[in-house]
């Protein structure tokens, strides 16, 4: 068995694997996880190794050191050395660990070519070729991020759940600030989709991940595929990669 371990900026995805199969996955807070690394850490079934990835730099040290307590060795963390089964067409020491795992996580999952929006408390979009090239991407604010700008940045704008009813023309304020975030970041996103279509002169399947995709897929109709596990399933790709042969 693998563990893998994500840590975000808002939650931290723990996963475990036999082989490339996901066996199970659990969501926790990264704050709660900080506080309280064994408990959220240890293993209840024996693990052969383990890899971390983290968008967190305060994080990677306690979590490295916590998973060679509970797992038994010293885990992989992956960083801007770390080999994987893409050409990364874009600066590696400037390239989060979480956009580089769902980018080998499509690459593994689904053939073609491929944009891969991540909707995590950052929006990035990462532009995957059929033949195993990350060309790059872009990054935009999250849903969340937009809430609680409005909510912070003026004093009588409230701040409101993402989830919920937004329709094209609201009639409260609450259903106003979600429908305009949610189809101002649609609309940009299918601006953006045709630009790098027109710019590499072929067309891409939309995948979808991260918090905000399911939510996102009602108003972006260019997502074809939601998976919540994209980036789990490329670390532990990664982790396989650089696996020495026969271990």
């Amino acid at each position: 068995m693998i563990f893998t371990v994500l840590v975000g900026n808002t939650n931290t995805r723990l996963a475990w694997f036999a082989g490339r199969r996901l066996v199970r996955c659990r969501v926790v807070s990264t704050n709660a996880l900080l506080k309280d690394l064994d408990r959220h850490l240890k293993q209840r079934v024996r693990v052969s190794g383990s890899a971390l990835a983290s968008v967190v730099p305060a994080a990677t040290r306690p979590v490295t050191a916590a998973l060679r307590r509970t797992s038994g060795s010293l885990p992989m963390v992956v960083d801007r050395r770390t080999r994987t089964p893409l050409r990364v067409d874009y600066d590696r020491s400037q390239l989060g660990a979480d956009r580089l795992c769902v980018a080998v996580g499509a690459h593994l999952r689904y053939p073609g070519n491929m944009v891969v929006i991540d909707f995590g408390t950052a929006t990035t979009v990462n532009v995957v070729t059929s033949e195993g090239r990350l060309l790059g991407g872009l990054i935009l604010p999250g849903i969340s991020m937009m809430l609680h700008s409005l909510a912070d940045s003026t004093a009588r704008l409230p701040l409101i759940p993402a989830v919920g009813p937004h329709p094209a023309i609201a009639h409260n304020t609450e259903t106003a600030i979600r429908s305009g975030v949610t189809r101002v970041l649609a609309g940009g996103l299918d601006r953006i989709l045709s630009e790098i279509e027109r710019a590499n002169g072929r067309s891409y399947r939309v995948v979808a991940t991260g918090g905000g995709a399911r939510l996102m897929r009602r108003v972006l109709r260019r997502i074809s595929k939601l998976d919540p596990d994209l980036a789990s399933h490329g670390l532990a790709g990664i982790y396989q990669y650089n696996r020495p042969a026969g271990s």
